[in-house]
Formats: structure tokens, C-alpha cells, sequence
């Protein structure tokens, strides 16, 4: 008996009116495996090359893209922090007064929790003048918190962010947002429309055509 778990299911791209509908296998315990043979569908085995193939209709699948991986097969990752930094000291020594010193360091922190991401930006300077005299400065742009609704090809951002819109100029507030994310939608689904351009030298008809 071949057993096809919840787990394997999940990764085929199947509709979800089509995982709700599999039966669990006769004599199998606790519903660990799934009955995917069907008269439309085949799951073969096979020991010598150590392979499993499955053959299902293109009516039970989601969209499908080569360059395109479905949110059922990603990811939240590790729980991980992260600290990126860049740090730049220079020094002024001019022919007549005393010499100073500056140093500058930004950054992002953050923190990684399952699907949340928690990131805060960060700025700090320091002068040492001459005379034994400092100054120093630390600032936080924005500190915010996000995480991916693949449900709703969106993300919310909760915190300080930057309005992003093509119509308003940008600005900083404290907030909540929910945005599109186009990153989460395949290729040929991204953008309005493709930009199409050339030059014809005689009369000439152009076919324009999606996916054939």
C-alpha cells in the first residue's frame, strides 16, 4: 500500500475542494494516509529508481507556473535574529587647529518569529572634537512589524512605515497597513498588462497571445 500523507498532499498544488474530498485509507490507523487513486488519478512506486509519480487531472491542481512556487509549499523559516550594519569613521586634520573625529553606524536589526518579522532601523553618529569635547546621537527612523496573508497575496505592516502610493507623495506614520504584493502572484500574472514595442518595415498583423 502506497501511503500519501497530509504532508505530501499539501505540496502537489492540489484545489481545496479536491484535499477535502480525499478519503482516508482502508486499514490504515488514524487517517495517516490519504486514498489520491482514483479513476482519474494514479500513484505509482517505483523501488528501483526510488521514485513516486503522480498522475493527476490539470482540473485538480492550482494555477501552475514553472517560475513560480504556490504558498502551499512555502515557508516561515527559522526563528533568527539579524543585525546588518555599516560603520564609517573619518578624520579631520586641518594645518592650524586641533584635530577631530567622526564616526557614523546604521542599520537594521530585527527578529524572525514564525511568519512575523519584527524590523527596526537604527542611526548613530559621534563627533570628537579637538578641544576633548563629544557630541553624539542615536535615532530610530522606523520600527515596525509585518508578516506575508498569502490568502490575500497582501502584506500587514503594523508600526512606523512609509505610505507607498502612486498617486500620494511618500510620507512616514504610525499605523497599520495591508497592501498587495505582487511578488506573491506568478510572473505572467504581475503588472496590468505586458509592454509591447517594435517597429514594422511593411503592412504587418500582430497576434498577442497568453500562454500559447
Amino acid at each position: 500500500v502506497i501511503c500519501v500523507t497530509t504532508d505530501m498532499v499539501a505540496m502537489l498544488g492540489l484545489k481545496d475542494k479536491i484535499i477535502h474530498g480525499l478519503k482516508p485509507v482502508t486499514g490504515i490507523p488514524d487517517g495517516q494516509c490519504l486514498e489520491l487513486r482514483s479513476a482519474d488519478s494514479q500513484v505509482r512506486y517505483s523501488a528501483e529508481k526510488q521514485r513516486l509519480t503522480f498522475i493527476i487531472p490539470q482540473a485538480w491542481m492550482r494555477y501552475q507556473d514553472p517560475d513560480w512556487v504556490p504558498p502551499s509549499r512555502w515557508s516561515d523559516g527559522v526563528t533568527a535574529g539579524l543585525l546588518d550594519y555599516s560603520l564609517m569613521a573619518s578624520r579631520y586634520m586641518p594645518q592650524q587647529g586641533k584635530t577631530s573625529d567622526s564616526y557614523s553606524l546604521y542599520g537594521t536589526a530585527g527578529f524572525n518569529l514564525g511568519p512575523w518579522r519584527l524590523r527596526s532601523d537604527y542611526q548613530y553618529s559621534r563627533l570628537d572634537s579637538g578641544h576633548g569635547a563629544s557630541q553624539s546621537d542615536f535615532y530610530l527612523p522606523q520600527t515596525y512589524l509585518f508578516r506575508a496573508l498569502p490568502a490575500l497575496r497582501s502584506k500587514l505592516t503594523l508600526g512606523q512605515t512609509y505610505l507607498s502610493s502612486a498617486i500620494f507623495d511618500s510620507f512616514r506614520f504610525a499605523g497599520l497597513t495591508l497592501a498587495s504584493d505582487e511578488r506573491m502572484l506568478p510572473p505572467s500574472l504581475q503588472g496590468y498588462a505586458p509592454k509591447i514595442s517594435g517597429i514594422a518595415n511593411s503592412n504587418a498583423q500582430v497576434t498577442v497571445s497568453q500562454n500559447g
